[in-house]
């Protein structure tokens, strides 16, 4: 943008940015939760993506387990039910916060 740019349309632009992010996480979430389906959903939560490394908070070690040797059929998994958007190439699991 110029110096000479409408603060009207940086506002736009801004607003514009967070609704495509908030839709892109979104887009995250339910796709997780069809990948793991309702019990793993219940037990996870993905914290963020970045780099196309898609980090995953699990609510204890029996999961943590269960997940990271279930990573590649995920990441597969993941990708399919993701449709045109960019897919990952690796998965994190972490104990961490998965309350909404």
């Amino acid at each position: 943008m110029s110096e000479g740019t409408p603060l009207k349309s940086i506002i736009k632009e801004l607003l514009s940015n967070l609704g495509e992010k908030e839709k892109e996480e979104t887009d995250i979430l339910k796709t997780w939760g069809k990948t793991v389906g309702k019990k793993g959903a219940k037990q996870t939560k993905p914290a963020f993506l970045k780099s196309k490394k898609l980090v995953v908070n699990v609510s204890n070690s029996s999961w943590l387990y269960k997940l990271t040797t279930e990573k590649t059929k995920l990441i597969q998994e993941f990708n399919k039910n993701l449709k045109n958007r960019n897919k990952i190439k690796q998965l994190q699991f972490r104990i961490g916060d998965i309350k909404e």
